[in-house]
């Protein structure tokens, strides 16, 4: 019996420490998702009012008309959005969670 705890003590460490390392890894991008649920509809909103909330884009392109494409991007999830010249968000353009 007292092999059996000896040989399970540092596999149920290891596992445990998995676990932690896994999750410690996809914070970041389930935090960033769940800022982007609670606003609830993107569309319409202006671009000042998403970055306070979320916070301010990875990235950040202009486009054809003045319009421009914002990223947010964090380990687990990535969102793109398209706003209009006026900085009014048009839509989400992609949106991925791993």
């Amino acid at each position: 019996m007292d092999q059996l705890i000896w040989f399970a003590l540092p596999l149920l460490g290891g596992l445990l420490l998995f676990a932690l390392i896994s999750a410690g890894v996809r914070a970041p991008g389930q935090l960033l998702a769940q800022k982007f649920a609670a606003l609830g509809t993107l569309k319409g909103r202006p671009m000042q009012e998403i970055v306070a909330a979320v916070g301010p884009p990875s990235a950040q392109s202009g486009a054809a008309g003045g319009k421009q494409v914002l990223q947010w991007m964090a380990t687990g999830y990535h969102i793109v959005l398209r706003f209009d010249a006026e900085g009014v968000c048009e839509g989400v353009t992609h949106e991925a969670s791993v």
